[in-house]
């Protein structure tokens, strides 16, 4: 029966695709739009079925079941208890008739950020009967749409290179892994498509566009909510010297600098500092049983000095681990070989635009000033080389974005005419 809806439901998902407009307009033939879709619901289905190998289920399993269990209080207590663990914020003190539900220790009640996945499993349950599979297929509608979006953001960009913006979200090993498997990745690729798609040719704004723009600012700030701050100064800064082509550099590293002095002024009046929060973080990422994964990392304290400390080994780990060629097992080789391909390409194509003077785009500064921001942040963070792949998913996604930006198009064409 689970094969049965999985298919069904994702003819049902082809075959809208083939009906709607903009995939037509695309430039993309739809067929290879239905195949992205297919394949991003194939890789979230080996996603569950590793980790139900692997570990016991992990994180995606365990939002899977307390989803199945709140959808399970419609047939014990009705309809008025389901729509309050679904759609009322879970904020304590609980809503009455909700008590015992939120004060379970095995529901994560309060953690609105991992509580929304619980929120879709609870919606999806309705007509999945039940089944793991069947949640991948609608979960990767919201994942798919995170691809759209991007790749309608930046194609005017990309010109005739465009396409590669799907050859990036979808043949990047981590990229397509973690954001087609059901956890927040997905939802962070989608907020982060929402909150470009919705400022692409700003002159042009519409009700609609700003409208998906607040649901893309209000879905990190729930399920990733750094991402949204790191985006803040860069996208700030794409708007406001979009028409420049010179010191482009400078004019991003002043954006983010002054942007990140002034969090650090404010955060002086508050109670909690972010240099406060970044050292519970990581402490709390520390205190998680260490596995061969597990990188030693310097602890944090809640200053900049401490902070200063540990940028380089955040560095090196966030780029530079691990190397193929001290890969200790078979995720740690798979993850090495991309990092390395992908920082050697960036080198490469860097080095060629520098030497032939070319004018360095708009969108590489924007890509790798995410990249490193986020990349830095991690390192600092989580010591575990397969969390930290994890969460640099969509950085990941934009240093592939960055690379095709210093792509020769032109040059590349010739040579294999010849």
């Amino acid at each position: 029966m689970q094969w049965l809806l999985v298919f069904f439901y994702s003819a049902i998902i082809c075959w809208a695709i083939s009906k709607m407009k903009f995939f037509k307009e695309s430039g993309i033939k739809f067929h290879w739009w239905i195949a992205i879709f297919l394949f991003k619901v194939l890789v979230g289905i080996l996603y569950g079925y590793i980790h139900s190998l692997s570990y016991g289920g992990g994180d995606t399993f365990y939002g899977f079941k307390q989803g199945i269990r709140i959808y399970n209080q419609l047939h014990n207590h009705g309809w008025i208890i389901y729509s309050k663990l679904v759609f009322l914020p879970c904020h304590f003190p609980p809503y009455a008739g909700i008590e015992k539900f939120a004060t379970n220790n095995s529901l994560p009640y309060g953690d609105e950020s991992y509580y929304l996945i619980v929120r879709l499993h609870a919606i999806t349950a309705l007509v999945s009967g039940g089944f793991y599979n069947v949640h991948v297929v609608f979960y990767n509608i919201l994942s798919f749409a995170g691809v759209v979006f991007l790749y309608s953001a930046f194609k005017n960009e990309l010109k005739e290179k465009s396409f590669l913006i799907i050859v990036a979200l979808i043949l990047i090993p981590s990229v397509v892994f973690w954001t087609s498997g059901i956890h927040k990745d997905g939802l962070a690729l989608l907020g982060i498509g929402l909150l470009f798609y919705s400022i692409k040719k700003p002159n042009q704004l519409s009700i609609g566009k700003f409208t998906l723009g607040i649901i893309g600012v209000l879905l990190l700030y729930i399920v990733r909510s750094y991402i949204l701050f790191i985006l803040i100064p860069l996208v700030l800064v794409y708007l406001i010297f979009k028409k420049q082509e010179k010191k482009l550099m400078l004019f991003y590293f002043s954006g983010f600098a002054a942007f990140t002095l002034v969090v650090l002024i404010l955060s002086s009046f508050t109670i909690i500092s972010p240099f406060s929060r970044i050292a519970w973080w990581q402490h709390a990422f520390k205190a998680l049983p260490a596995t061969e994964n597990t990188l030693s990392l310097p602890d944090l304290q809640p200053n900049l000095i401490s902070f200063l400390k540990v940028i380089p080994h955040s560095i090196n780990h966030s780029f530079f681990q691990p190397l193929p060629w001290t890969a200790i097992n078979n995720y740690q080789l798979c993850v090495g070989l991309q990092d390395f391909i992908l920082i050697l390409l960036l080198f490469l194509f860097f080095g060629y635009s520098i030497l032939n003077r070319k004018v360095i785009p708009h969108l590489f500064y924007l890509s790798i000033g995410y990249t490193i921001s986020l990349y830095i942040l991690l390192g600092i963070i989580v010591p575990n080389l397969g969390a930290l792949s994890r969460y640099k998913s969509t950085g990941t996604f934009f240093l592939g974005l960055a690379i095709i930006s210093l792509i020769p198009i032109e040059p590349i064409k010739k040579f294999f005419k010849h």
